[in-house]
């Protein structure tokens, strides 16, 4: 006497085998669902004065093997058949799933007999560009001439505009600089960086002899480890309310009586006194403000 079992989730039934439920102890998979259950646990039971007419099914029952060292029997297919009118009425009654999309790639996977590619192949499936090797360059002696003689001419050029400060920072080459600017019509100049000068120990007083007369003087003092060109001195005389009423801008010749010390300019860390005279005529002096600058 045939066995049936009906599935738990989609009340489909299965006509099986003793030798399949003692296989792997009833475990049995829905060949409609999928669902795994116990074969044993869902008999239908049968009624032996009426005679049951098994309905035509065509299932899969993959056993499971609760052993995994246990191989896996081959997957057998039960077809039974029915009159066309029990079938059609079966064929109603079953539930029906409507087939998802995952399904349908499946079984046209299966049709058509090629297998979903994981995701990580196909990336390295990509046809990625392959870096053609660098094509080396035959040496070219014009254009290695051409190169020398551009950063030659460069080179020459940043000396020609810093001429003054290489003088003033390397004494040895202003020899060479000299005769070059001879050709090239151009002067080595003192340096005149003004932050490294200052002006000391200002006073103003009236002359003891003259009226109208005030002497001024100062020290000028150069900080730097080179000589530099004497600055322009501006003298601004104010009234009691600090407001300018005379301003008078004193050159190196006028403030140094010696032509060759003005060309030599000032000494590195030397100090140079000054004394001047200066005439007001009627105009009332209360104090003074001192600058340097160069021309």
């Amino acid at each position: 006497m045939p066995l049936i079992t009906s599935c738990p989730e989609c009340n489909t039934q299965f006509v099986v085998k003793k030798e399949q439920l003692k296989a792997y102890d009833g475990q049995v998979r829905c060949g409609t669902c999928q669902h795994v259950f116990n074969a044993k646990e869902y008999l239908v039971k049968q009624s032996r004065s009426k005679k049951v007419t098994p309905t035509k099914v065509e299932a899969v029952l993959s056993d499971i093997s609760l052993n995994p060292d246990t191989q896996t029997l081959p997957t057998e297919h039960i077809e039974m058949t029915a009159p066309d009118a029990l079938q059609a009425q079966f064929n109603q009654d079953a539930p029906t799933e409507p087939a998802t999309q995952e399904d349908t790639t499946a079984e046209t996977q299966a049709a058509t007999g090629t297998a979903h590619t994981p995701s990580f192949l196909n990336d390295l499936a990509i046809d990625e560009p392959v870096a053609k090797p660098l094509r080396r360059v035959p040496f070219s002696w014009p254009l290695f001439g051409l190169s020398l003689f551009l950063l030659l001419v460069l080179l020459v050029q940043g000396i020609y505009f810093k001429r003054t400060e290489i003088a003033a920072y390397y004494p040895q080459t202003k020899p060479w600089l000299t005769q070059a600017c001879q050709y090239a019509k151009c002067t080595i100049a003192l340096p005149n960086n003004i932050d490294l000068l200052t002006i000391d120990d200002s006073d103003m007083q009236e002359h003891l002899t003259y009226a109208q007369v005030l002497v001024f003087s100062s020290t000028l003092i150069n900080h730097a480890d080179f000589p530099q060109a004497y600055p322009n001195i501006e003298l601004t005389l104010t009234n009691v309310d600090d407001e300018p009423v005379l301003r008078r801008t004193l050159k190196p010749a006028d403030y140094i009586h010696q032509a060759a010390s003005t060309d030599s300019g000032i000494a590195a860390k030397e100090e140079v006194r000054i004394k001047l005279q200066l005439n007001t005529s009627d105009i009332a002096v209360a104090g003074y403000r001192v600058a340097l600058h160069y021309p």
